[in-house]
């Protein structure tokens, strides 16, 4: 069963058409399920993330996922920086890795399309002012944005 809605498909398909000029890798950071499992232990969402990247992915052949599992792959989470999960790294020809953690629903989907779109064309659609102002930033910076749904 698709979790996006034939409209919202059809309109990604050609958003992503008119925008994507490169290819860009979702990056899956996730627990797969076995049947032997601790409920503490157990990846909120992981499943649902999974699949929700597959069918945007599928949506555009610049569009790729690569999945790994938190603990069997730990040189990668340790690669990529990730620390909890689910988790997305977005991966493009201009971008080091936009981070998404948690499953991208509601108004977060919007920003993950978007954060796509910019790997994808290098473009962060952001003023003249503002990139003068960041070119003066002289080393790496971590910033974080936490949402929650209300």
């Amino acid at each position: 069963m698709a979790l996006l809605s034939q409209e919202d498909q059809n309109f990604l398909r050609d958003h992503f058409a008119k925008s994507l000029q490169a290819d860009v890798t979702l990056v899956f950071f996730t627990q797969h399920e076995s049947k032997l499992t601790v409920p503490a232990q157990q990846c909120r969402y992981c499943k649902e993330t999974g699949e929700l990247l597959q069918e945007v992915a599928g949506l555009n052949d610049h569009i790729k996922v690569e999945s790994f599992d938190f603990v069997k792959d730990a040189d990668k989470v340790q690669e990529y920086g990730v620390d909890k999960i689910p988790a997305v790294v977005i991966l493009g020809p201009q971008s080091k890795g936009v981070k998404f953690y948690g499953i991208p629903s509601g108004y977060e989907f919007s920003t993950l399309i978007e954060d796509i779109v910019e790997a994808g064309t290098g473009d962060s659609h952001l003023g003249a002012p503002t990139k003068e102002e960041l070119k003066k930033v002289a080393e790496d910076t971590h910033i974080q944005v936490f949402v929650t749904p209300t």
